[in-house]
């Protein structure tokens, strides 16, 4: 009866986690969270920022119980159904109700730990993406040639990362690849900069 459990628990609880890792099935809001990396060489038309972002918010759950998520139920059921199912095709003349409790505390502390480890890496997902504000005051070097007639394209270094971002400018100046640039605002999915040289003159 409790290997028929057992197993029940691991094939429903290890079909969710191979789903988890593989249809991105672990609770992350996939509507409001974008990558790190940001190409706006075709920006979408009528975009406030340089990245599709929303502020995350904070889960209510997060310092809560873990018996609440999914998650908690979908690791815990797993590694129970396989604690259960192992201990009990060992053969190790363990007892019917030892074997239940060593797979409950082993499921009970896997469903927590996998709780805690994922809200702390979408946390720091969290944390790493980019908003367009952070762009301006930054020093940017050109990729693709422009002037005050036609955007180009400038590299950004911000958090690790490097941002490729659609650029113009309002100054009478003819930016070349490889020239240091200055972001000073921005302008929809645009960043606007100024030449080094501008800054230096002052």
């Amino acid at each position: 009866m409790m290997l028929t459990i057992y197993l029940f628990c691991l094939t429903v609880g290890g079909g969710f986690v191979i789903l988890s890792a593989f249809a991105g099935l672990d609770g992350v809001d996939f509507d409001s969270h974008f990558e790190l990396d940001v190409d706006l060489s075709n920006p979408p038309q009528n975009a406030d920022t340089l990245t599709p972002y929303k502020t995350p918010q904070k889960s209510k759950l997060a310092f809560g119980c873990p018996i609440f998520s999914l998650r908690f139920w979908t690791f815990g059921s797993c590694f129970f159904g396989l604690t259960g199912f192992l201990l009990t095709k060992l053969n190790l003349l363990l007892s019917s109700s030892l074997i239940l409790a060593i797979s409950l505390g082993v499921g009970v502390s896997f469903g927590t730990a996998m709780v805690g480890i994922l809200r702390r890496l979408h946390q720091q997902q969290a944390n790493s993406l980019i908003l367009s504000e952070d762009l301006i005051g930054l020093w940017g070097t050109v990729e693709i040639p422009f002037d005050q007639t036609c955007k180009g394209k400038v590299r950004l270094y911000l958090k690790d990362s490097m941002v490729d971002v659609v650029a113009i400018t309002e100054e009478l100046h003819q930016f070349e690849k490889g020239d240091q640039v200055f972001v000073i605002g921005r302008s929809h999915n645009k960043v606007l900069v100024i030449p080094e040289k501008l800054l230096n003159s002052n």
